[in-house]
């Protein structure tokens, strides 16, 4: 999937200064064309990472 033009991808620097408090967060869910593609539930903690030169972003969950 191509970006709009003008947009750039998000970069580590952008997380960092707009990282959110994701400590309360119990549920991720991933939305694509088709609707909920991932739902998870009985979440305790979740992580994000910007791997392959900013191009891949990675979520790590853990349940309860």
């Amino acid at each position: 999937m191509t970006l709009p033009e003008g947009r750039k991808p998000l970069s580590k620097e952008w997380f960092a200064k707009n990282a959110m408090n994701l400590s309360n967060v119990t549920r991720v869910e991933i939305i694509d064309s088709t609707g909920r593609a991932y739902s998870k539930w009985n979440i305790k903690d979740v992580q994000l990472d910007l791997q392959d030169d900013e191009r891949t972003l990675k979520i790590f969950l853990k349940e309860y």
